[in-house]
């Protein structure tokens, strides 16, 4: 390596371009004089995720052995972690940059990670990847590093975690475009940034949940945190506003924002000042997540005067039951009518997710489901998710004690989330769940009446034998689908990314 010639990083994104914390730790070190290469390896497609080819790996390896990395890092989900650890034994076999994995799972089970990898980092990884730069640029030893999982000597060094980031502002913006991103898919290797394509922009203007539903990896981060720090943590409008600007530059297609991050939860200062600064310099069609109990009409209307068209609420279960026992919510079914009621006067379109495939969920249950989503006015959507049991969430935790999972059908170990995640009507299921999914699905088309949803309810002959049904909610999925597409289209939010992710008519979701 050449004097003065800085060392580079490497960061492998396992199957997301978005990968927000990887495009922020490339940020961070750059602002510190860092190099750093982003390889995004594979693509997330809805339903239908493939493990690598022969020849994406052959790529992927090929790719590394030009680019003098100092250290290799990747980014993982849970649902990645055999084709992580696939990749890492390569890479370990080739290379001699020691290699590091980050992101939600190995926060959650670095255990998992420590046994393959060089060095696992646990939680926020800009800091410590700076410190692990900067130890190896020296020839120092990492050992002591927070946050970082590390074999030394043939032991394991634990070390303690560091403080969470109070002040968000003082971050980079996501590192976007340039000629260091690279992407390999379909068994070819492009210089690109693949993001840039998408009209629309995802933006997280907040860090941690305020919220433990016992579904979640925040009830678990929320643990590893304790004392470390205030967890639910914002930005301020200003710096969300200038992100935005900032995004403006790179996404020449853009027709839409939306904030991502778990709710959009701020005091009414914060909405007041950022509704008055997106209107003014941003003017573009957002979306927002939002838990109900955090609805008033004061807080939306600033908020739809600014471009707010769209609400993505996490229903879940119409069952009260269900709801706080299982999925450990409170919000009475009354509270989300409510806020249904005022989003439709309001003219903000409104988008429920709601789960399926939950052994504990009972015939009583799925009824009341039905009989919520057809007291919610129209037009609505629905976002419909098959179960997954993510590792050492209280209600995996409680499956498992019960044994109503085995050990193997946790994603990690299973890979469930390849071929259902946003439900699709062809996964196998019980005919009873089919059913019951069939009939909710139906809820959210307007050009079916609501009493003809009840009679299909109460015919006994259908919930024994579903098929007849499936294919009227599929029928139903496709025809909406295809109007919306038609519309996307018109609206320039039609793109060659969302087309890749939910184009498959077999594995064709419910909206």
């Amino acid at each position: 390596m050449k004097k003065n010639k800085k060392p580079i990083l490497t960061l492998i994104s396992l199957y997301g371009i978005e990968n927000r914390g990887v495009r922020y730790i490339s940020s961070f070190l750059t602002r510190h004089g860092y190099p750093v290469n982003i390889i995004f390896f594979k693509q997330w497609v809805n339903n239908a995720i493939r493990p690598p080819s022969q020849k994406e790996v052959k790529l992927l390896m090929e790719l590394l052995s030009g680019l003098e990395s100092l250290l290799i890092g990747i980014g993982l989900g849970t649902p990645y972690l055999r084709i992580a650890t696939q990749l890492t034994k390569e890479i370990k076999r080739r290379f001699k940059a020691p290699v590091v994995w980050g992101g939600v799972h190995p926060t959650i089970s670095p255990e998992d990670g420590i046994e393959i990898a060089d060095m696992v980092c646990v939680g926020e990884g800009e800091e410590p990847l700076l410190d692990l730069m900067r130890a190896l640029e020296r020839r120092e030893s990492p050992e002591g590093i927070s946050n970082l999982w590390i074999k030394v000597k043939g032991r394991m060094q634990k070390n303690a975690l560091r403080p969470l980031i109070e002040d968000l502002d003082h971050l980079p913006f996501p590192d976007y475009g340039g000629r260091d991103k690279y992407f390999i898919e379909d068994n070819r290797l492009k210089r690109c940034d693949p993001l840039l394509k998408d009209s629309e922009y995802r933006i997280y203007p907040t860090r941690g949940c305020p919220f433990n539903c016992k579904y979640c990896n925040n009830s678990i981060l929320r643990k590893i945190y304790r004392e470390k720090g205030k967890y639910y943590r914002s930005r301020s409008p200003e710096n969300v506003i200038t992100e935005l600007e900032y995004a403006r530059n790179y996404f020449k297609c853009l027709r839409r924002i939306k904030f991502d991050g778990d709710t959009f939860f701020f005091a009414k200062e914060w909405i007041s000042r950022f509704s008055s600064l997106y209107k003014e310099r941003i003017g573009i069609p957002f979306e927002i997540l939002l838990h109900p109990d955090l609805a008033n009409r004061q807080t939306l209307s600033q908020l739809r005067k600014a471009g707010l068209i769209k609400i993505q609420v996490g229903l879940q279960s119409g069952s009260k039951k269900e709801l706080k026992e299982v999925y450990g919510r409170d919000t009475p079914n009354q509270q989300i009518l409510q806020f249904a009621h005022l989003a439709k006067d309001l003219g903000i379109e409104v988008v429920y997710d709601l789960i399926w495939d939950n052994p504990l969920s009972t015939r009583k249950d799925k009824k009341e489901m039905l009989h919520m989503l057809l007291q919610i006015p129209r037009p609505f959507k629905i976002y419909m998710y098959s179960l997954t049991h993510f590792p050492k969430t209280a209600l995996t935790n409680e499956l498992l004690d019960l044994g109503m999972i085995k050990p193997e059908e946790v994603e990690g170990r299973a890979t469930k989330s390849f071929r259902q995640f946003r439900l699709s009507l062809w996964y196998p299921r019980p005919k009873e769940e089919l059913f019951w999914i069939s009939l909710c699905s139906l809820t959210s088309k307007s050009f079916i009446p609501r009493f003809f949803i009840r009679f299909l309810s109460r015919r006994s002959l259908l919930e024994k034998k579903p098929a007849t049904l499936k294919w009227l909610a599929f029928t139903c999925d496709f025809l909406k689908a295809s109007g919306m597409a038609i519309e996307m289209l018109f609206q320039g939010e039609l793109n060659p990314i969302k087309l890749k992710q939910y184009g498959s008519l077999r594995k064709l979701i419910s909206q």
